[in-house]
């Protein structure tokens, strides 16, 4: 009898032993994807076009001209009210090696109205969308 209740006790201990290695395993594992997921994050924070014009490679008299987060189409000899600019977002963002977006969307907002693209590749001077309504792409180089 006291051969079982030994052995017991003795599978018991083994088993607890077993349930906190467990434990520490999956601290450790939450701990590393936390760091995983915190440098994505810092990522994020570069989610800006550069500032300045930018011209389309298919039509040279169309511009952007970006601020910070605003976002103002010109076109040569047509008067641009300056308070008729987007807001852009860029979600879902993928960066390369270069810190250039290679993937994710944007978004251009303003009161009245909403137009969303699908990012091909943004670096400093280079510019490839997909407007997703007509899946047609607009490539734009930023002026130097």
């Amino acid at each position: 009898m006291k051969v079982r209740i030994l052995t017991i006790l003795v599978l018991v201990f083994i088993s607890c032993k077993n349930v906190t290695e467990r434990q520490n395993e999956q601290e450790k594992t939450v701990i590393d994807s936390t760091e995983f997921k915190a440098k994505p994050f810092k990522k994020q924070q570069k989610n800006l076009i550069s500032n300045g014009i930018w011209i389309s490679t298919m039509d040279s008299l169309s511009t952007i001209e970006i601020n910070g987060k605003k976002w103002l189409f010109k076109y040569k000899n047509v008067n641009t009210s300056t308070d008729d600019y987007y807001e852009y977002l860029i979600n879902e963002s993928v960066f390369d090696k270069d810190s250039s977006i290679i993937g994710g969307s944007l978004v251009l907002i303003r009161k009245s109205d909403t137009l969303k693209y699908g990012i091909e590749y943004i670096s400093n001077k280079d510019m490839t969308l997909i407007y997703l309504p007509r899946g047609n792409f607009q490539q734009f180089k930023k002026k130097d």
